[in-house]
């Protein structure tokens, strides 16, 4: 402050004398006074300063001596200042790298790299599904069509062997129920995959975006029920009367989906829900073209007697192949027998779990 003080007189007494050498017309005179008020002021600054040195000074000599006057203090403004910022260098060197600092150092890197990853992977799956187009978006519904065919099949299937090791529950009662279950990889192998509808695709087509999610929550929907039918399956608990409804309502939702599927096709793609029937139709019969050629060893095939519980008014009876019901029930039935038949291991293409220690008891099981 004192110096500032010092540099202030000094400027203004220098910019007094320009203003008198610049413009003297303009300048009053000066008493002879003001030389001698200046140099006052001088002398007092100096005489500061020099208290101010003596001061130091002795401070520093009682250091060394270690002794210190009562009424003066260990350090000035300056000390403490200098003090501070030692204290602070020595402080992030020793303190803020000991073990704490480097466990939060390396903390804090993995998350960076955690956090960059999972950037990395958004940033990939955007730019993967901006490459997605209508038509792929069309050939991945087409080909659940597919899917739901094979899935009618193993939910006949599945009917056919719990039918075969039906049983009395005991010598004295007429109420049968199933002796097993079904590996639940049958019935985990029938799910959708949800994320082969983008609805992304849609938002600027309301109509449209409207008809995509509608199946999207009715595929959902199957998938719920599907562990709740796996669920009854294996429970021991649930009587035949209601596990024999699920393998109903899962047959049924396999043609009722396909129907949902082939008219959205048909709509959006075709503008008409029958333009895509025959597509669909050929999409069917390819696949089972292919399950007999993959198959062709018949003696691996089912041989036991079973019965086709297609409903006349499903959806492939009524409209996929209404002119030609025979035919497609004939290959049915062979994909059914290939379906609850061997593997070329020889193994069951469908394990059929038996219960243990069940409800059932072993020693009064009759057939029915």
């Amino acid at each position: 402050m004192k110096k500032i003080l010092f540099t202030f007189i000094i400027l203004y007494s220098c910019t007094l004398a320009a203003q008198k050498s610049l413009f003297p017309q303009q300048m009053e005179p000066q008493p002879t006074t003001t030389n001698d008020s200046i140099l006052n002021e001088l002398r007092i600054i100096r005489g500061i300063q020099q208290e101010s040195k003596h001061k130091r000074d002795s401070i520093i000599k009682a250091r060394k001596n270690h002794i210190l006057p009562s009424d003066e203090k260990p350090e000035d403004e300056y000390d403490a200042m200098a003090q501070i910022a030692d204290n602070t260098r020595q402080n992030w060197v020793k303190d803020d790298w000991n073990v704490y600092g480097w466990v939060a150092f390396f903390i804090g890197f993995l998350t960076l790299i955690v956090g960059g990853t999972t950037l990395w992977a958004q940033w990939r799956t955007e730019k993967n599904t901006s490459k997605l187009n209508m038509e792929e978006q069309k050939a991945l519904l087409a080909d659940m069509i597919r899917h739901f065919y094979r899935n009618f099949v193993v939910s006949l299937t599945l009917r056919v062997k719990l039918e075969a090791g039906k049983r009395k529950i005991s010598k004295t009662s007429n109420v049968k129920n199933y002796t097993g279950y079904p590996s639940e990889e049958h019935l985990k192998k029938m799910m959708v995959n949800l994320n082969d509808i983008h609805l992304n695709l849609f938002y600027k087509e309301n109509k449209n975006y409207q008809l995509m999610n509608k199946l999207y929550v009715m595929l959902r929907n199957y998938n719920i029920e599907l562990d709740v039918i796996c669920n009854h399956l294996k429970s021991q608990a649930i009587d035949y009367t209601t596990k024999s409804r699920d393998l109903q309502t899962l047959s049924f939702k396999c043609y009722y989906l396909t129907k949902e599927i082939t008219k959205l096709i048909g709509c959006i793609w075709y503008k008409g829900d029958n333009d895509y029937v025959s597509n669909a139709q050929k999409r069917i019969l390819d696949e089972q073209e292919k399950n007999r050629k993959d198959n062709a060893d018949e003696t691996k095939h089912y041989k036991g007697k079973f019965a086709l519980n297609v409903p006349t008014n499903s959806y492939y009876l009524n409209t996929l192949f209404c002119d030609e019901r025979e035919s497609f029930l004939n290959d049915l039935k062979k994909d059914i027998q290939i379906e609850a038949g061997l593997n070329m291991s020889g193994t069951s293409k469908i394990h059929i779990i038996k219960f243990q220690n069940t409800l059932l008891d072993n020693n009064l099981l009759y057939n029915g």
